[in-house]
């Protein structure tokens, strides 16, 4: 059980990392960059379910991310700036964050209090920052991991 759990584990972060890559990406797309962020955060939230078992509804998800939205809503507003030098790393550290955050939250079962998870989020937002740059260039973040044509 233990190394299954492990390798969930290792699944959920290169889910984070691919996410995280993937937002500096379209963070920078003109007119969708916010938005795109957002069902990003969502469809990799979606996938992480998947890799514990659980199927997770968008509207779960969109609760959680509302529950976490305090800690990061300076730092998303940062993002409207059109000035990549900005936007990408903000972008890159928030949804490593919301991964990370969303990855324990999926392991407690996803229970409807997510005020620890905001600590959760501020710590791996600091990892973030330090691995930037090797976050950024995650060779996957390219790659499609299912059905992204999914509406949120």
């Amino acid at each position: 059980m233990e190394n299954n759990m492990h390798a969930h584990d290792e699944k959920a972060e290169s889910l984070c990392r691919w996410g995280a890559a993937r937002a500096g990406a379209v963070v920078v797309l003109p007119g969708l960059g916010v938005v795109a962020l957002i069902v990003n955060e969502i469809y990799m939230i979606m996938r992480m379910g998947t890799v514990y078992g659980e199927q997770i509804d968008a509207s779960a998800i969109k609760g959680f991310l509302l529950a976490l939205g305090g800690t990061f809503a300076g730092q998303t507003l940062g993002m409207l700036i059109p000035f990549p030098p900005v936007q990408i790393p903000i972008a890159v550290t928030v949804t490593y964050a919301v991964g990370k955050a969303a990855q324990s939250w999926i392991k407690d079962g996803m229970p409807k209090d997510c005020s620890k998870y905001k600590a959760e989020a501020e710590k791996a937002k600091n990892y973030a920052k330090e691995h930037l740059e090797e976050i950024k260039l995650d060779a996957r973040k390219d790659q499609p991991l299912g059905d992204e044509s999914k509406k949120f």
